[in-house]
């Protein structure tokens, strides 16, 4: 009996089991749409960080679909005709689970004295356009330019994030906040 029921349970796990698409971490591409993984996604955002060079040397993409959230961190390097092209370094990936939740790239710091550079990705609940900061941070991830990856942050008490649409007429700014 306890075989037969150890059967069942990897019958079942392997048929529920969600089919991933191959992975796109290595891949270069000039335009996300030029990838077959990607054919069903729309971008959302994007933003650059530079790490302290010059020029921009990371770039998060924000990328959508029906029911999936895909953020693709590459590192931004040239071709021999001086075109941008980006090698993808990292994803991180959710299924979309909730209306009133959002994921938000470049709007969020880890304290707002210090400059991050917009490597900051975070999952908020969704606001109002009247405050500038927003409330909930539900979870949060830095795109580490050391270790190339995308990591999770512990402490999320530490993040700060401007609402993408704050509409600029109210005044609730919480300069406590800048004076930490």
């Amino acid at each position: 009996m306890t075989k037969l029921l150890i059967l069942f349970t990897v019958i079942i796990s392997i048929g529920c089991k969600e089919k991933h698409s191959e992975s796109i971490v290595g891949t270069q591409f000039k335009d996300y749409g030029s990838l077959n993984q990607l054919a069903n996604f729309e971008k959302v955002s994007d933003t650059t960080f530079f790490n302290d060079e010059i020029e921009p040397k990371f770039k998060l993409l924000h990328l959508k679909n029906k029911n999936r959230d895909l953020v693709i961190y590459s590192r931004i390097q040239y071709d021999s005709n001086n075109n941008r092209i980006y090698k993808v370094l990292d994803t991180l990936s959710f299924l979309t689970s909730d209306n009133s939740e959002k994921l938000t790239i470049g709007y969020c710091e880890i304290d707002l004295k210090n400059n991050n550079k917009g490597n900051i990705i975070a999952l908020i609940e969704k606001t109002d356009d009247e405050n500038m900061f927003i409330k909930k941070i539900k979870e949060a991830w830095v795109a580490n330019p050391d270790s190339e990856r995308i990591e999770k942050l512990k402490n999320i008490d530490i993040v700060d994030c401007f609402n993408d649409s704050y509409n600029g007429n109210e005044t609730k700014i919480n300069y406590d906040l800048l004076n930490k």
